[in-house]
């Protein structure tokens, strides 16, 4: 409202100087409003930015809070009392994300941002840690002693000597263990740190591009760090898009609509909701 405001200021001045039981703004009055638009509109972008369901938001918590404090950090001019205010409020209310641990892997795991929000070598080497124990927790241990001869042996329904004695044999022990699921071979934290260092060291994808896309075509590159992508790329930072999904099931449930079957009700919500998709 205050930008449109601001935008129409020689239509708002004409119409009042015709009316005189109202009084204009004054100049300082109006160049107050376009410093409030100003340093306020940041603020309008984050909210639409975090606001979205059709993209990842956790992994953009750190970038984001980082690029509005350095924008009114080093913004100059208009009105500093209300930006130092506006700091000090993201301080209180937020605290430092970058000491929160799911908040560092979800952004190092999101193929936009990696470890350029973080601005030192201890930030960095903390999420790469957190990062690592976060692939640990996904990846098997390794095998120490891997027994293939005692597995094959387990996985056949072929008695040994019936099966060496067989021209079949061999093909049998391959049919057998075809219908096995696929045993996941352990790795160990130095393979997992090295599957790190890689994707780390690759560059960013740019900021526009989705990050599960690019996911879905490169996680056989980076299989552990992409399974912790897929569990923390998932969840949402905000509660806009359940809120938002509770107001359509509002407009959906009516009262000459109430009396849906929870399973059809539930249908028409979701198709509302992924109509565009």
């Amino acid at each position: 409202m205050l930008d449109r405001l601001v935008e129409q200021r020689d239509a708002v001045t004409l119409v009042l100087a015709a009316i005189t039981s109202v009084k204009n703004l004054s100049a300082q009055q109006w160049a107050t409003a376009a410093d409030l638009t100003s340093t306020l509109r940041p603020f309008l972008d984050v909210t639409t930015i975090m606001s979205s369901a059709s993209y990842p938001t956790l992994s953009m918590v750190i970038p984001v809070l980082d690029g509005l404090k350095h924008l009114l950090v080093n913004a100059t001019g208009g009105l500093d009392v209300l930006r130092d205010v506006l700091l000090r409020l993201i301080d209180e209310k937020f605290g430092d994300v970058k000491n929160d641990d799911d908040l560092c892997v979800a952004t190092v795991v999101d193929p936009r941002f990696k470890l350029l929000p973080l601005d030192d070598d201890a930030q960095r080497q903390r999420a790469v840690t957190a990062t690592l124990s976060a692939m640990v927790s996904q990846a098997p241990a390794a095998d120490p002693s891997p027994t293939p001869s005692t597995s094959v042996a387990q996985t056949s329904n072929t008695p040994a000597a019936a099966t060496s004695m067989s021209i079949w044999g061999k093909l049998s022990v391959a049919s057998a263990s075809a219908g096995q699921p696929a045993r996941v071979v352990g790795r160990s934290q130095e393979s997992l740190k090295h599957e790190l260092e890689m994707y780390t060291s690759d560059q960013p994808i740019p900021r526009e591009d989705c990050p599960l896309r690019w996911w879905s075509g490169n996680s056989g590159q980076f299989p552990v760090v992409a399974q912790v992508a897929r569990r923390l790329l998932s969840i949402p930072a905000t509660s806009v898009a359940s809120e938002r999904l509770f107001s359509k099931a509002g407009d959906i449930i009516t009262k000459k609509r109430n009396s849906l079957a929870p399973h059809k009700a539930d249908m028409l919500v979701f198709l509302m909701d992924n109509v565009n998709v």
